[in-house]
């Protein structure tokens, strides 16, 4: 889920460390961001400053801070005033300094859950982002794309479910799962035959039941299918069903999906339910070639969608090595972002060291911000002067 921004403004630094460690060592390590103040100067000239997507959630603070906030009642941020008992609810919603740390922590979560629910718009998005991975051709790094976005994503605070659609699934590379580490009829394949049974709502399912979570790339998934052919046999429309379930389980934030590289009806399923694409380029005469070719089988076989799906689209080279060499095989293409050549790569005996590369992590990190507008998830910030 998306982490909750919370300025604290405290005077007394030994109220402000003790709840810090409390949320560092906690399940809300990932749900929280906080940045404190024991200066009302310092919390002044921050609330001025701060505007976007830096701005807080949340302002929990004590009357001495929150009296120079003078433009509070204006700026639409949720704002409890901590007390010891006396009158305060001129500020804000009162809440009482001194009480278990736990009851404290949720009453901050749960004031941010409601004022979020309050703005929500007819126009919002239902259930999670669904960013699509495609490529014209194999080979070209999706499946090491998609797994390093998960892990960022996941880093970064995000409820994550990462799906591979794939015939042959690659990612066992990076999770040292396989299809014989499950049994028939479990994971994907149950689910997959709960779907069609007759009668079955799928926003009742529980995604819970049917995913496995894999650590290293901070994300839920399923295990490689037992019987490919179920992938093979799978239709565009049955695809897109499953995605969509678990877009709207209500279970995650981000969903990313790793489709075959040939154009067929998996591939097709991802280019009409993503809200985000993700096509990666190679920089040689071959991948350009292949990504033109496909460019002018969807423009022949759906012209009408082409244009909505290159709205959505963003082109990213892979494996770029600082210039460009050759053309884009479309004028209207223009490149999104580009991840960086690992050399180290090629010659890897340890499949962990693709998770773990700070130059491409950094790209990757930048590219998911462009994608989501996604703020920096930082430790909790401490201003003491």
């Amino acid at each position: 889920m998306v982490p909750v921004k919370v300025v604290l403004a405290v005077e007394d630094r030994d109220y402000i460390e003790p709840l810090l460690n409390y949320v560092h060592g906690s399940e809300y390590a990932r749900r929280l961001r906080i940045t404190a103040f024991s200066q009302p100067e310092a919390f002044h000239q921050y609330m001025i400053e701060t505007s976007g997507m830096k701005r807080p959630d949340v302002v929990v603070g004590e009357t001495a801070f929150l009296n120079l906030w003078t433009t509070r009642k204006d700026a639409g941020i949720a704002c409890l005033v901590l007390h010891e008992g006396e009158h305060v609810s001129e500020y804000g919603q009162p809440l009482l300094k001194y009480q278990p740390l736990s009851e404290l922590v949720g009453f901050i979560l749960e004031t941010a859950k409601q004022r979020s629910n309050s703005r929500k718009s007819v126009n919002s998005r239902e259930g999670g982002m669904i960013i699509g991975m495609v490529a014209a051709s194999g080979g070209l790094g999706k499946t090491t794309t998609a797994l390093n976005m998960s892990k960022q994503l996941g880093n970064e605070g995000y409820s994550v479910f990462y799906l591979n659609l794939e015939t042959v699934d690659s990612s066992s590379l990076f999770t040292g799962s396989d299809s014989s580490s499950g049994a028939p009829g479990e994971g994907l394949s149950r689910l997959l035959y709960d779907l069609k049974s007759e009668g079955n709502e799928r926003t009742s399912l529980s995604i819970a039941s049917y995913c496995v979570h894999r650590p290293e790339i901070h994300a839920d998934t399923f295990q490689p299918v037992y019987n490919r052919k179920e992938l093979m046999d799978m239709t565009c429309d049955e695809a897109k069903e499953l995605i969509r379930t678990i877009a709207e389980s209500g279970q995650y934030d981000v969903v990313i999906v790793d489709g075959d590289s040939e154009h067929g009806e998996r591939a097709q399923a991802v280019l009409e339910a993503s809200h985000k694409l993700i096509w990666l380029l190679a920089d040689d005469l071959m991948s350009m070639h292949k990504c033109g070719l496909w460019l002018e089988v969807l423009a022949t076989t759906q012209p009408e969608g082409l244009e909505a799906m290159i709205c959505k689209t963003s082109f990213v080279v892979n494996r770029y090595m600082g210039t460009m060499t050759n053309s884009l095989p479309r004028d209207f293409i223009e490149l999104s972002g580009a991840l960086p050549y690992i050399p180290s790569w090629k010659q890897m005996q340890h499949r962990e060291l693709l998770l773990s590369s700070p130059i491409y992590q950094r790209e990757i990190l930048h590219l998911c911000r462009e994608l989501l507008d996604l703020e920096s998830a930082a430790q909790p910030t401490v201003a003491w002067s």
